[in-house]
């Protein structure tokens, strides 16, 4: 018998811990881009792609080697991209707030602070790095990983100007969103606490949950335009695309790709 690791928990009580240490009560400051990520998502004449700026992950390692992240972002935005997000996680994603920051100066499309977030201390950091917009993995706090809960979270996201995105990897959770009313509804193909990768898993979540009156962000395992156009067919909206782009030879003919999908 096959018993797999839980590994949501460690990724819950390492945030923890950076917040304890002081990493993010430091950091330069920018202004965040006055446009919001819902009215790209809306407003984008194609297909609304967020790329995703991650050297590393928990699950694939080593993506790409540290270089400029604003060349990247740049290649990204010639792309098409609607939208950065931006891993500041420096333990599991080779991220930091300082890329967050160079970024938020450079570009006038939305950026996304992306973190295990568990305290508002890092949304503090990411409203003073420039983020628009804030993730939050919904089954950190239906299952207690953070000692505060996601309607507090929300609320101070709110007080401090930034959107919202909250990811679900199940139906139950999905459905649970409801209530919070965030601004955006994710549903991340990847299970963060086995890190299998599936999909359908945005298929599966949709054929029960159709009926939100916010964008849909289908996240995680798109790598072409077919992966796209499945997802479009089961009712996402935009796309977060990390990995195979920061994979790829060439940033902005992937993005380019994906978004004429």
């Amino acid at each position: 018998m096959t018993f797999l690791v839980d590994h949501l928990p460690e990724l819950a009580a390492k945030a923890r811990a950076r917040v304890k240490r002081g990493y993010y009560d430091n950091g330069g400051t920018a202004n965040a881009s006055h446009r919001g990520l819902v009215k790209a998502i809306q407003e984008s004449k194609k297909t609304p792609v967020i790329t995703e700026i991650k050297y590393a992950s928990p699950s694939a390692g080593k993506i790409r080697e540290s270089e400029n992240p604003l060349l990247i972002a740049k290649a990204m935005l010639n792309g098409g991209a609607c939208a950065l997000s931006v891993l500041t996680d420096p333990e599991n994603f080779d991220g930091n707030l300082d890329t967050l920051v160079t970024i938020s100066k450079e570009v006038q499309v939305p950026t996304i602070m992306k973190d295990i977030v568990v305290s508002p201390k890092q949304l503090q950091a990411g409203r003073r790095a420039g983020a628009s917009a804030v993730v939050f993995i919904s089954e950190i706090f239906s299952r207690k990983l953070s000692n505060i809960g996601l309607d507090s979270m929300i609320l101070e996201a709110n007080r401090l100007g930034l959107e919202v995105l909250v990811e679900a990897n199940s139906a139950s959770e999905f459905e649970s969103l409801r209530r919070f009313r965030p601004d955006l509804y994710g549903i991340n193909n990847r299970n963060l606490s086995t890190f299998q990768l599936d999909l359908s898993t945005t298929e599966k979540i949709l054929a029960e949950n159709v009926d939100v009156d916010r964008p849909i962000v289908s996240e995680s395992g798109i790598e072409s335009p077919r992966d796209i156009i499945r997802l479009k067919a089961a009712g996402a909206e935009a796309f977060l695309v990390g990995t195979s782009i920061m994979r790829s030879f060439d940033i902005e003919g992937k993005v380019r790709e994906l978004v004429n999908s």
